[in-house]
């Protein structure tokens, strides 16, 4: 598979794609790894004006995609034995990561990646959540068929296997430095009620970008009318006791709506629900 290939493939996920220098592991050009695009069109005109990395490293834009990353690092920490023991503790399969899509990295470490469903939030961004072992949800990430000097990013599982983000990856991002077992931690997702309390009292100070993403998500999972699902985020906005600026509103919503737009597109190329 050459490197069109993977990229099309990340992009049909709703994957954000950009592009590093060759055997680099990082876009020079002002704006760094938000010059990311999550269609070959926009990425080809890009490249069209910087063609000095047409033959370039793939990654993904965690920070604009619905995709999480368990990075198990192999290198410097044996971040294989740290989850291994994670997952015993916690009464998980061991081999859940062979579930969803898996690359393993120049330096033997493994990137587990999975989906995050529209009107779901995504798990924290932690570095070091046990000892070796990253939740990736805001960063960039390199991917096959990446190369390095050392070696080369490559698949171990098909990407058609990727999963959605299953508990336990919330709970590892919860976990750090807590010894709360699995049973007590609290996620970062809202329930329906709390939904519609947002509805009801408006969203909460700290927590309105998020607030307002998860409400969005919902009703266009929902399949509400899109100009109702504006509506009801304005008047949610407006009972809130600091009140989102109205661009950041706007933000929120366009974000919401493309992310349904691309779990739709991957249903239809996937066939999956």
């Amino acid at each position: 598979m050459n490197r069109w290939e993977h990229v099309r493939q990340y992009q049909q996920a709703g994957a954000y794609v950009f592009m590093a220098l060759p055997n680099q592991k990082f876009n020079a050009v002002e704006g760094g790894f938000n010059n990311s695009f999550n269609n070959r069109d926009d990425l080809q005109s890009w490249l069209n004006i910087y063609p000095e990395y047409y033959k370039g490293n793939v990654g993904i834009d965690l920070s604009k995609s619905n995709l999480v990353v368990v990075d198990i690092d192999k290198h410097e920490q044996n971040g294989t034995a740290s989850i291994l023991s994670w997952f015993k503790t916690h009464h998980i399969a061991p081999d859940t990561l062979q579930d969803t899509y898996v690359e393993q990295t120049p330096t033997g470490g493994l990137h587990a990646f999975y989906l995050i469903p529209s009107g779901q939030d995504k798990p924290k961004h932690i570095i070091n959540a046990i000892k070796g072992v990253d939740v990736l949800s805001n960063t960039a990430v390199m991917t096959a068929p990446s190369r390095m000097t050392g070696g080369q990013y490559r698949q171990i599982t098909p990407f058609e296997t990727i999963q959605e983000a299953p508990e336990w990856v919330y709970q590892l991002a919860n976990y750090h430095g807590s010894t709360n077992t699995l049973s007590n931690q609290k996620t970062t997702r809202y329930s329906n009620k709390d939904r519609w309390l947002m509805v009801k009292n408006g969203f909460e100070t700290g927590q309105r970008n998020d607030q307002a993403m998860s409400l969005a998500g919902y009703l266009f999972a929902l399949d509400v009318e899109p100009q109702s699902i504006y509506d009801i985020l304005q008047i949610t906005n407006a009972r809130s006791s600091e009140p989102l600026p109205s661009h950041e509103l706007d933000s929120v919503y366009m974000s919401a709506r493309k992310r349904e737009e691309r779990k739709r597109m991957r249903i239809n190329s996937y066939g999956r629900d």
